[in-house]
């Protein structure tokens, strides 16, 4: 387990609840679209200096600890599917208030950024599976 103030402080990084192999496959199976994603769930990102606080991470968690969390539901637009997630009972992501989700899949050339609006202006259809993932510092992908 690392500490929890293990952090990256590099810009081209973001703070993520990775999904182990199974969830992985259990969420591809589910894509609507050519994109599939089904990776993470993302935590926080760190941007203009910002210093990485241990409150990014529910429940008091570490970078690298292993959790089990639960969908609650999709949402579903024209160009992109999203998995609301619950960790610890909450979908509310502590970085910014943002809704907890995986990006499943998306049309080609569509930002995975949109998938915060997908949250916002689509009725979340209810799905509830348990996966699982590991905290973690990830790369960016150029022009997602």
């Amino acid at each position: 387990m690392s500490a929890p103030y293990s952090q990256s402080n590099d810009e081209s990084k973001y703070l993520a609840v990775e999904l182990d192999e199974d969830s992985r496959k259990l969420v591809r199976e589910l894509a609507l679209y050519e994109e599939v994603r089904a990776h993470h769930v993302t935590l926080a990102y760190t941007h203009n200096g910002e210093a990485f606080s241990p409150d990014w991470i529910p429940g008091g968690r570490c970078v690298g600890d292993s959790l089990q969390f639960e969908t609650r539901g999709f949402s579903v637009n024209e160009e992109i599917q999203v998995l609301v997630v619950s960790i610890d009972g909450s979908s509310e992501r502590p970085f910014d208030g943002g809704t907890l989700h995986i990006t499943v899949s998306k049309k080609p050339g569509v930002p995975s950024t949109h998938a915060n609006e997908a949250i916002l202006n689509v009725t979340l259809v209810p799905f509830t599976r348990q996966l699982k993932g590991r905290v973690a510092w990830l790369e960016r992908r150029k022009g997602n």
